[in-house]
């Protein structure tokens, strides 16, 4: 039997844009809903965004079904003699509907959930049992918000209250109406801080370096302001480049010594093992995956042979970290950081000492190596998870990929 997908109000404005990946019904109250939280006075910010954002998707398509609150409705609700609430209306809307075409019906409500399944006995989920978005509620590192000229002008007179209800360090990408970027802020705790889209000098990569998007320019200014960074993207969304090159330009001004990489030396899910490697720790390192890395990003082996002479990268594989300590004067670099469990990212991470900085970067969405590292074990997982909303930590997610078209088609694999 073919179901049609139900959503309440709460439903839609959680799933934003991917609720329209699939036809679906609404109620006519619904629309009212919305139309009134888009102008209500006692909804923060962030609700009263996600309800104009599914205004303008709404009028935009046709991929929807709308049920009129007609004498059919009422008199389901007379029916069950429940008072003319909207919850009610609601899913009278549905269960009305369900007599001719077969719903299951999507809420995140509680109390929608339980007159849903207990009242009116409908299939009922919440989006998170859907398949329509993978991770949801995932944080990202910055909201994207779309503004009117009227909202802008309000915004920028009260910078210092979190009206998008941000968390430490996480940024504000403002747009207007037809969707041109025309600013990115970062919430302090106190403020939204002005985020400047800066050029990176450095002499081993080139005097000018510019982030391709917005979400690179996020990255950037988090690794530079914050004492702990986090990068996730896809293969090609320049994490590992991005790094780089900020590390870089922080150690030739002079502000650290040394950048210290660590790694977990994992051969890729599926890969034959070619055995032991020759030479010393160094040679070992640079024939393993994150030799591979290094000389990609910084051009030839012999760039990365030179500054490994001059003492300004060294190389430390994850299994002889025990007992070591990195120095306030150098820059602690841990690379795919997606092939490490919750209590190896802990033990790295615990090598640091107060006044170095920390930079990660991995895919613990498609590039994990190992099952020992998949899902709630996942140590980058972990981190971004725990630490969110702390001062010291910044974390931003890169959506796109830069490398080539050919990287961005396999991901779809």
């Amino acid at each position: 039997m073919e179901y049609k997908l139900f959503l309440d109000t709460n439903a839609l404005l959680n799933l934003q844009s991917a609720a329209f990946k699939e036809k679906f019904v609404i109620s006519q109250k619904t629309l009212e809903e919305i139309e009134s939280i888009k102008t209500s006075g006692h909804k923060d910010g962030d609700v009263k965004y996600k309800a104009r954002s599914i205004a303008r998707l709404l009028d935009k398509s046709e991929n929807y079904e709308v049920i009129a609150y007609t004498q059919e409705v009422r008199k389901v609700i007379n029916e069950f003699t429940l008072d003319e609430t909207p919850d009610n209306i609601i899913l009278a809307s549905a269960y009305w509907y369900n007599q001719s075409s077969s719903i299951i019906v999507c809420t995140d409500d509680l109390n929608c959930k339980f007159i849903s399944k207990n009242i009116f006995r409908l299939p009922t989920k919440g989006t998170q049992e859907l398949n329509l978005v993978k991770n949801l509620d995932e944080y990202t590192g910055y909201k994207d918000v779309t503004l009117s000229d009227e909202e802008m002008s309000y915004f920028y007179l009260h910078t210092n209250e979190n009206m998008y209800d941000s968390l430490l360090n996480e940024y504000l990408i403002i747009r207007k109406s037809d969707g041109e970027i025309v600013d990115i802020l970062c919430w302090t705790g106190n403020e939204y801080r002005k985020v400047c889209q800066k050029t990176i000098k450095s002499q081993m990569f080139g005097d000018k370096i510019r982030p391709k998007d917005v979400y690179q320019a996020c990255a950037i200014d988090s690794i530079l302001n914050n004492t702990m960074t986090t990068l996730s993207g896809k293969a090609g969304s320049g994490k590992s480049l991005i790094s780089l090159i900020t590390m870089m330009s922080l150690v030739e001004s002079g502000k650290y010594d040394r950048i210290v990489i660590m790694f977990n030396p994992t051969k890729a899910r599926g890969a034959s093992d070619m055995g032991f490697y020759s030479g010393d720790a160094t040679e070992k390192a640079m024939q393993n995956s994150i030799g591979s890395i290094l000389t990609t990003k910084f051009g030839d082996k012999f760039a990365v042979d030179l500054l490994l002479q001059q003492d300004k990268i060294r190389l430390v594989s994850m299994a002889d970290v025990r007992g070591m300590e990195v120095r306030d004067n150098e820059i602690l670099y841990i690379t795919e950081c997606q092939n490490t469990s919750k209590e190896l990212l802990k033990l790295c991470l615990s090598r640091a000492s107060s006044e170095c900085k920390i930079v990660i970067e991995g895919d613990y969405h498609s590039q994990v190596d190992s099952y020992l590292f998949d899902g709630d074990s996942n140590g980058m997982k972990r981190v971004i998870d725990v630490l969110k909303d702390e001062h010291e930590f910044g974390y931003v997610n890169l959506p796109n990929v830069w490398r080539s078209r050919i990287a961005t088609l396999v991901d779809k694999l």
